[in-house]
């Protein structure tokens, strides 16, 4: 029976569905109930949230192009959207990363012949597991299905693992982040079962078996406690390439949200004592305070790495909220009386950057503008980044590292982490970049 209308529709809009969850995923990109906008190279897109999921198998209403007025024209085609998000991949990554290399191909030429041999592979779950997910209608039978899953499936793979450690990345993707938590997602999606439940049975039941499968404990212990869970990226990340005659995509391991840990918060963020200059958080009862992060932040040296040429008005609710929170503390950096920095001092756990690697609760972030224009290029950066570093990490003893994030694109700032004695550990996809993960160990 040839499909109707209606039914095309609807096998475009899930498909487009599952390119925008992949592509949230590997960007690392909150996501909330109601409207969603992105833009993706050079295509802006909209969307309402109508079922948010822990596993990300979250579910969208219609997916709709929007033209320059911001106006819906259209709904995102599954070829244009991957299109777009290999525009988007190619423009967040350097020029020498493989993803730029010839030859690469992208990911609108692997949707066409995806599309043309009807198998997608946009989620990264296996056909048949979809049609399992469709037959499941009750919470009774998600919990049947998620116990004989374990039992008949889980089980049996986990005892054909080599047990090198070395291996526990791709087991992970391979077993959970690409096997069952999606099974899951799909069926809270559809109603047919409580994700959060079915979350719980899984955590259990790894419990179970880390205690009886003393060899694979370790494995199944980090999936427990890990933040995080190592997944396969096909979208978006440097390494990414599409080969051969039916450019499919090399698979990048990249890092998820664990959504079977839930972990206690730490507490805020510590402010450290520097060797050499003085630092104390930003005062919004002083105006003078508000009145440089304002300037500093709409110079043009600044301006051009930070983006965030905001409003005073913006500015003030922005520090208003870091200081009313937990996540983050805005501080200034004076050499005397003569302010020469600005700093954001966070903690990881609490911010986006915690989604993206297996971060130890009690990791501390920073972000660094040298303000005054005068101090630039003379090595100041590095040297503030080193003692800022040591300094968190005598605040909080328990403290193992201080991270941060810069633009892949902003080689004078990774250098200056480099000097600074931060290593550089990988790349990792966030909602606005692509930024190069920089580590200083206790």
């Amino acid at each position: 029976m040839t499909p109707g209308r209606q039914d095309l529709d609807a096998l475009a809009h899930e498909r487009a569905s599952a390119l925008l969850r992949r592509w949230l995923s590997e960007t690392h990109t909150p996501v909330a109930p109601g409207a969603l906008q992105l833009q993706l190279g050079p295509v802006r897109v909209r969307t309402e949230v109508e079922h948010c999921s822990p596993t990300g198998e979250h579910g969208f209403g219609p997916i709709r192009v929007l033209d320059e007025s911001g106006a819906p024209c259209s709904r995102a085609d599954p070829v244009l959207l991957a299109t777009a998000c290999s525009a988007e991949a190619r423009s967040r990554a350097t020029e020498d990363a493989p993803i730029n290399g010839c030859g690469a191909g992208s990911a609108g030429e692997w949707a066409l012949r995806a599309l043309a041999t009807g198998r997608t592979g946009f989620s990264g779950t296996a056909r048949e597991d979809a049609v399992l997910a469709r037959s499941v209608n009750s919470a009774g039978e998600a919990q049947r299905w998620l116990d004989t899953h374990v039992d008949r499936e889980l089980v049996p793979a986990l005892h054909g693992l080599d047990p090198d450690r070395d291996l526990s990345e791709r087991a992970t993707a391979s077993l959970l982040t690409r096997r069952c938590l999606p099974l899951i997602g799909m069926l809270g999606r559809r109603g047919a079962a409580d994700e959060d439940e079915l979350l719980s049975t899984l955590a259990t039941r790894l419990r179970q078996l880390a205690q009886v499968h003393r060899g694979r404990a370790w494995l199944l212990e980090t999936w427990l406690d890990s933040p995080t869970l190592s997944d396969f990226a096909v979208l978006n990340g440097a390494g990414l390439r599409y080969t051969g005659p039916a450019r499919r995509p090399e698979p990048v391991l990249h890092e998820v949200p664990n959504p079977l840990h839930r972990p206690e918060l730490p507490p805020g963020v510590p402010v450290p004592e520097l060797a050499d200059w003085s630092l104390r958080p930003v005062a919004l009862e002083d105006s003078a305070d508000l009145d440089l992060v304002h300037r500093w932040m709409n110079s043009e040296h600044v301006a051009s790495t930070w983006h965030q040429a905001w409003s005073r008005k913006r500015w003030h609710e922005e520090l208003s909220a870091q200081l009313g929170g937990q996540r983050s503390v805005p501080c200034l950096v004076f050499d005397g009386p003569d302010p020469v920095a600005y700093l954001e001092l966070y903690r990881v756990a609490r911010d986006v950057l915690g989604r993206c690697y297996p971060h130890h609760p009690r990791d501390l972030g920073v972000h660094i503008a040298i303000g005054d224009p005068q101090r630039t290029g003379r090595g100041v950066g590095s040297r503030m980044l080193r003692q800022v570093a040591l300094g968190l990490l005598a605040a909080d003893p328990e403290c193992r590292r201080v991270v941060a994030e810069p633009n892949v694109h902003n080689g004078r700032s990774v250098a200056a982490f480099g000097k600074a004695g931060y290593v550089r550990e990988g790349e990792v996809g966030l909602p606005e970049k692509n930024s190069a993960l920089v580590v200083f160990e206790r």
